[in-house]
């Protein structure tokens, strides 16, 4: 006669898992709009309508992303969003990394556009090593990712404006809750940008720079913007 054995141990339930939310709480922000189109007004507005947006950022850790090519930026982990054309070349990837982000693209009438970036382009890249160590090579692989030249070229400027207008629309078509188009030079501000971004319209006037320089180019961040339609 063999003694019985003892009952096997109820298995224990495995805690409840709670879903991931599929989209994080507070939706990153990112300007998608080339060079002199806005991009400054258009960060210092964000900073108002309480998204704490890193402007151009030249930090090592932005340029060795830049060089990855991965649009895994470091400084997402403590920011509202990255605008101007850090991220140009990425808004496709940053939109698959982050779902439910908020996309502007900030657009400017094309001629006086391209007056604006020719005289922009005049000022060397080397001369703003000031701006911080990684700065001029930054400077010079966004304008080569973005542009494909380093020197002011009208027709190519031209083109790569309109494929990038175009892209954009192409990708965001039919979803217009992700994708904003501001005219900041025609006098668009906050009466389209807050209602997409649910916030109130503020009472205060949009930020218009206009030749000013300021020093909040990385959300709180020291570090030297220019005017209103900067890089």
């Amino acid at each position: 006669m063999t003694a019985d054995r003892p009952a096997p141990p109820a298995l224990r339930a495995p805690p409840p898992r709670h879903p991931r939310p599929s989209r994080p709480a507070r939706p990153k922000v990112f300007g998608i709009g080339l060079s002199r189109t806005g991009t400054l007004s258009l960060t210092e507005a964000l900073h108002t309508l309480g998204h704490d947006v890193a402007h151009y950022p030249a930090d090592p850790a932005t340029y060795a992303t830049l060089l990855a090519g991965t649009a895994r930026f470091p400084l997402l982990d403590r920011y509202d969003g990255i605008t101007d054309i850090t991220v140009v070349p990425y808004y496709q990837d940053l939109d698959l990394l982050w779902p439910g982000a908020k996309f502007v693209l900030t657009v400017r009438e094309e001629e006086g556009w391209l007056r604006s970036c020719e005289e922009h382009w005049k000022r060397p890249v080397a001369s703003k090593a000031g701006h911080g160590p990684h700065y001029p090579d930054l400077q010079r692989f966004l304008r080569s990712a973005v542009y494909g030249c380093h020197a002011f070229c009208r027709e190519r400027f031209r083109g790569v404006a309109r494929r990038h207008v175009a892209g954009v629309l192409r990708h965001f078509a039919g979803r217009d809750d992700d994708l904003l188009v501001l005219d900041v030079a025609a006098g668009e501000g906050y009466e389209r940008l807050a209602p997409f971004l649910g916030a109130p319209v503020p009472a205060e006037p949009f930020p218009r720079r206009n030749g000013a320089a300021g020093t909040r180019a990385c959300g709180g961040e020291t570090g030297v913007v220019q005017d209103d339609f900067a890089r």
